[in-house]
């Protein structure tokens, strides 16, 4: 099979816990566009292209050279908006960068088009990474999920915090979720039709309405759960990996230059 996967970058101005967070000034190029430069330093997607409802996001992704789509600004969730996008895209496949995951690396992008390419009749796929503390069981703002011994993802939810000190060392089978999903074109095409699920609406977890109408979902492991920027908190540890972590460095370095 012939697979040509497309990078779609999902971005919006109005994001309830951090509004104009993708236009956020980080070391001097706004949020989306370190997603967008990490997403074309993979080289194995067929386009990167940012999706929107608002237009300055739009006008500054034109100003730095990148693609973009305008959505409809009525979309319930992020995953719907990828699926409007990539009806106007020459994929087979999609993989969805959340436009908050400013530390997303490429050779981690690398591994999820390689599961992809290795079993491409897979309904859908998500990044996920082991748990570091166990403060994330309870963070409500790290997904989390269960993942059977076969890899695939079971359910997902924000609040593990029962599970403290009766699973191992290591969570099993608990990992983190990443903002990173890949999806056949047939299965991003039919989510919108979707009726929306009672854990979906209840958590604000995408992934749910999949998993509750029995789509496979299988887990793809990164090399670190790197954060994204959720809430302004985010920032300054954003930050810190930045001037601290030496692949995150690296990788800085070169986006920057272009």
């Amino acid at each position: 099979m012939n697979l040509r996967i497309a990078a779609i970058i999902p971005a919006r101005m109005g994001s309830r816990r951090f509004p104009g967070k993708p236009l956020l000034d980080v070391r001097g190029l706004p949020m989306v566009e370190h997603v967008r430069r990490r997403a074309l330093r993979c080289g194995r997607f067929s386009e990167v292209v940012v999706v929107t409802c608002d237009r300055e996001i739009a006008e500054v992704i034109e100003r730095y050279g990148g693609r973009w789509l305008l959505t409809s600004p009525t979309h319930p969730a992020a995953t719907d908006r990828v699926a409007e996008a990539a009806r106007a895209l020459s994929c087979t496949h999609v993989v969805n960068i959340q436009g908050d995951e400013i530390l997303v690396l490429g050779s981690d992008l690398e591994r999820m088009v390689r599961a992809m390419e290795a079993e491409p009749s897979v309904p859908a796929w998500n990044a996920i990474t082991p748990l570091e503390r166990d403060e994330e069981l309870r963070d409500p703002s790290v997904v989390k999920c269960v993942v059977s011994v076969s890899g695939r993802i079971l359910c997902c939810m924000r609040d593990c915090s029962p599970l403290a000190g009766k699973v191992d060392g290591a969570w099993n089978p608990v990992r983190k979720v990443l903002g990173v999903l890949g999806y056949t074109r047939a299965v991003l095409e039919s989510y919108p039709r979707l009726p929306r699920t009672p854990l979906e609406l209840a958590e604000a977890i995408d992934q749910s309405r999949m998993l509750e109408h029995d789509v496979v979902l299988r887990g793809v492991e990164f090399s670190k759960g790197y954060p994204g920027i959720n809430e302004p908190e985010d920032v300054a540890v954003v930050e810190r990996y930045l001037a601290e972590d030496p692949v995150q460095q690296t990788a800085l370095e070169e986006l920057l230059r272009g």
